[in-house]
């Protein structure tokens, strides 16, 4: 409760400044919105180091391979980098970035769920009687 409460609360202050700042000085704007972007990272070091401690003992608990594990955390790490990435862009304006950023990491997920796909599908045809 006490990370959504600082998460909430930073996000409407830096979002009242970033609306005073955004008509006098756009450029100090653009640094604002990168420093309140990052603060709000920083609160949720803590929150997504449980959440990782979590994944692990299911992982250990289920005798998972820490391949899927490992592939797992890319790609929800390259979907949450590319979302900041993007509305980086879009809020500064520049929407085809932000789509290209999109597009890229989509490309990217799939190159990376590509080898996991393989492992299901040789799986599924092996309890396939032939």
């Amino acid at each position: 409760m006490h990370t959504i409460l600082r998460l909430v609360s930073m996000g409407i202050i830096g979002t009242l400044l970033l609306v005073v700042v955004r008509d006098e000085r756009k450029e100090l704007g653009v640094v604002l919105r990168l420093a309140l972007g990052a603060a709000l990272l920083l609160v949720l070091i803590t929150p997504l180091a449980e959440v990782l401690s979590g994944f692990l003992k299911l992982v250990d608990q289920a005798r998972i391979r820490g391949l899927y594990l490992g592939l797992l955390l890319k790609v929800i790490g390259i979907a949450y980098l590319a979302t900041f990435a993007a509305h980086i862009a879009y809020d500064s304006g520049e929407a085809g970035v932000g789509w290209r950023i999109e597009v890229g990491a989509k490309i990217v997920i799939l190159a990376l769920a590509l080898p996991l796909v393989s492992a299901i599908l040789q799986t599924v045809l092996k309890m396939i009687p032939s």
